[in-house]
């Protein structure tokens, strides 16, 4: 796929003013520090505003909240450069903005990329570990292809406003809060059902080891790219959505389209559930990506860890839990389009806002097969990733998930396999970040809600130990630590049952 690249705009003129006026405009361009800045403050520009205690304290709409290259936590605000003077916070200009502009925030997962895209890619701004640009559709295969995850800025505001909620619902542990872990003996027995070899299964026949059946032909799955439309990833989704009906879970498609170029880019999730008995409004979901992307030319792309790990992951759990009985519903969502900025999962995530569901946990799982400590004589790490504790609101709900992840690994047996780690980054490049991102606005709609608290499980994701075949057609089921992927699958599994909450 070739694609058109902006050229760089050009800047400086000739002038024949005097040496007074040229200073100062000078001056003035330094003072407002950006690229395409106004000096106008009544035009709202794109800034990144630094975080003095907690993002509540910045009371400007903020529509990202990222850390840099030196782990500095920081906010994406939109607002005039009045405002931001008005509001006492120190920050600096990224871009003028125009209503309707979208950002794509790209994290470098690939040592270089950054380096990389700025021969190629006009850069508003470099933190030392994101770069953000303008978003135009081209970007969302050549960054991916480049070594970035990516996903869009939030349309929303992200953050609450202190004055907006009370303290009491602001700081509010979602509904699944847990005074108490008590090891549970269904939880055990569906833990104990999940096999290596049924794992190793289903990755070998979604990253294309083994033959699936698909509309009554056997096929193999070589790729599952979302912009291969109706071929690999058409029949990747039948496959998950005749797995899961052969379960006998409730399955549907939940369509989804953007705009793309001129035109549309329309594709599907799967969605599966098991319906809560006693109160079945109260939602946990599973979300995995299906899609994978690579740079390889001959369509190659497994992407056995990256992420058919993950979906294996929600096939395991579908096929054990439906034979229990759960007070909450529990979902099982696929999604497409992760690879090219959270395309599907942002599609999920504002259907359920719209229709008002009361998703109380949301757990992603992403990544989770690889470790690169081979020695089995050594204990790999392996994280499940939240809000950063400077967002208050949102470190709050989601904690409650994550200690009990850990309380399922302490408690299961899983630590004798890795040791788990709640990593407070904020990272928010793949499928639960669309359901962080409506938080503000879903409480502002009812501040006693849930409002979608979420985690990510992956496997240990620090620099050094990232898969060095993720977006490669290397990344096969050969190159995967199987006991460790197993064990994760595992933890995922009791902490959705711990959440959903079993019953007799």
């Amino acid at each position: 796929m070739k694609f058109t690249l902006a050229e760089r705009p050009a800047y400086g003129t000739k002038s024949s003013m005097a040496v007074l006026l040229i200073l100062f405009y000078f001056t003035l361009l330094l003072y407002v520090g950006c690229s395409g800045g106004n000096s106008n403050g009544n035009q709202l520009v794109l800034a990144r505003v630094e975080v003095p205690d907690y993002l509540e304290d910045i009371h400007l709409p903020v529509y990202a909240d990222l850390e840099d290259g030196q782990e500095i936590y920081y906010a994406l605000v939109i607002a005039t450069k009045e405002e931001l003077d008005q509001a006492g916070v120190t920050y600096r200009i990224i871009d003028s903005y125009i209503p309707g502009t979208r950002y794509i925030i790209a994290q470098e997962e690939i040592e270089g990329a950054r380096k990389e895209a700025a021969n190629v890619v006009d850069i508003l701004y470099d933190d030392g570990e994101h770069i953000i640009v303008r978003f135009k559709a081209d970007l969302t295969e050549l960054l991916p292809d480049l070594g970035f995850d990516i996903k869009l800025m939030s349309k929303t505001q992200i953050n609450v406003m202190q004055d907006g909620v009370s303290s009491s619902a602001k700081l509010a542990l979602s509904a699944n809060s847990i005074s108490s872990f008590e090891k549970n003996s269904d939880v055990e027995k569906m833990i104990a059902a999940v096999t290596q070899t049924d794992i190793k299964d289903w990755t070998d026949h979604l990253s294309g080891e083994k033959q699936v059946e698909v509309n009554g032909n056997l096929i193999t799955l070589t790729s599952r790219h979302t912009y291969q439309q109706g071929t690999q990833v058409q029949n990747a989704t039948q496959y998950v959505y005749d797995q899961m009906k052969a379960m006998g879970i409730g399955v549907s498609f939940s369509e989804w389209s953007v705009a793309y170029g001129e035109g549309t880019l329309d594709n599907r999730n799967v969605v599966g559930e098991i319906k809560g008995k006693t109160t079945p409004n109260e939602i946990v979901v599973l979300i995995a990506h299906l899609d994978t992307i690579s740079k390889n030319e001959n369509g190659i792309e497994p992407g056995a860890d990256d992420n058919a790990s993950g979906c294996v992951g929600l096939l395991a759990a579908a096929d054990i839990m439906r034979y229990y009985s759960f007070n909450r519903t529990v979902r099982f969502v696929f999604t497409t389009g992760e690879e090219q900025s959270l395309y599907g999962g942002t599609a999920y995530a504002e259907k359920m806002d719209s229709e008002e569901q009361n998703i109380v946990a949301v757990l992603n799982l992403d990544m989770i097969g690889y470790s690169k400590i081979t020695d089995p004589a050594v204990k790999p790490k392996q994280q499940i990733k939240i809000r950063n504790q400077k967002n208050k609101t949102g470190h709050a709900k989601d904690l409650p998930i994550a200690q009990t992840y850990i309380d399922v690994v302490n408690t299961y047996g899983m630590h004798q396999t890795f040791d788990a780690i709640i990593e407070d980054d904020g990272e928010s490049t793949s499928d639960h970040a669309p359901f962080w991102d409506l938080m503000a606005t879903c409480l502002k709609r009812n501040p006693t809600a849930s409002c979608y608290p979420a985690a990510w499980i992956i496997e240990y994701a620090e620099e050094g130990y990232l898969n060095p075949k993720m977006h490669s057609a290397e990344d096969r089921v050969s190159n995967m630590n199987l006991p460790y992927f197993t064990a994760i699958v595992k933890a995922a599994l009791g902490t959705a049952a711990h959440l959903a909450q079993p019953t007799r």
